[in-house]
This record gives structure tokens, C-alpha cells and sequence, in this order.
């Protein structure tokens, strides 16, 4: 059985990101605040967390944040998809740990031979020969 709810809290499409009204009603947002991504370190691993905040991307009447570019390759690493969770008052993102690539080379390679070397903070340093 899933440890997660068949709800999808957020998903990374395109150039945005897509926020389920769940999360929506945690985060306490309306259309028109500023939706930000963050990262802590909870007990040696990098999380991803999401808040509300003047310097974040404009939430949107359907529910969509702008996303593009370095935000969305580092979120990318960790998933397409999130869960949300509250835990010690902010909200922490898990991933499907299935990582999203914007470069077509690195997607092909990932795929035949699922080699990834990530660095000590997570990030993606190498996809079998091809570094980046």
C-alpha cells in the first residue's frame, strides 16, 4: 500500500508548477500571493519545503505557479511530483524520486542506463559520462 494519498500535491508541467487545492488550504494562499521553494536540511538530507512569501512566484486562479528555468532543474532532481507534509510547522515536500530533465541528452541517458551520481547536496553531477 502507498504511504502517500492518491492526491498529487504538487506536479512540475511545463514551466509551472501545479498546486492541489489541498495544499492550497495548508499553505493558507488565495490567488495573487507569492508561492516560494525552498530547501532544508533535515537530518543530513536536503528537503524540498514550500511557503508563502513576498519574494515567490504569483499563485493563480487555477492553481498554477510560474516555474522555469534553475528553480524547476534543482526542484526537478527530486521528482515530477510531491506530497505535501506538515511537519514542526513547515511544509515539506517528498518526491517520486522520479527526476525531470530539461536537456533531451541527459533524459535519454538517465533512461538507458539509470546511472545518476548526485554531489553531497543532492544536485545531479553526472549521468554516466556526461557531466554537467
Amino acid at each position: 500500500m502507498n504511504k502517500h494519498s492518491e492526491i498529487i500535491d504538487v506536479a512540475i508541467q511545463d514551466d509551472k508548477l501545479l498546486l492541489s487545492e489541498q495544499l492550497i488550504t495548508m499553505l493558507s494562499a488565495k490567488p495573487g500571493d507569492r508561492i516560494n521553494i525552498g530547501y532544508s536540511n533535515r537530518d543530513g538530507k536536503l528537503t524540498p519545503i514550500i511557503y508563502v512569501d513576498n519574494e515567490g512566484n504569483k499563485l493563480n486562479k487555477n492553481g498554477s505557479v510560474s516555474f522555469r528555468g534553475k528553480q524547476k532543474d534543482f526542484l526537478g532532481q527530486f521528482g515530477s511530483c510531491f506530497w505535501a507534509t506538515n511537519k514542526d510547522g513547515s511544509i515539506e515536500l517528498e518526491g517520486n524520486g522520479v527526476p525531470i530533465y530539461t536537456d533531451v541528452k541527459k533524459a535519454v541517458e538517465a533512461y538507458i542506463t539509470k546511472e545518476i551520481i548526485l554531489d553531497t547536496n543532492y544536485n545531479i553531477t553526472k549521468i554516466n559520462n556526461y557531466e554537467f
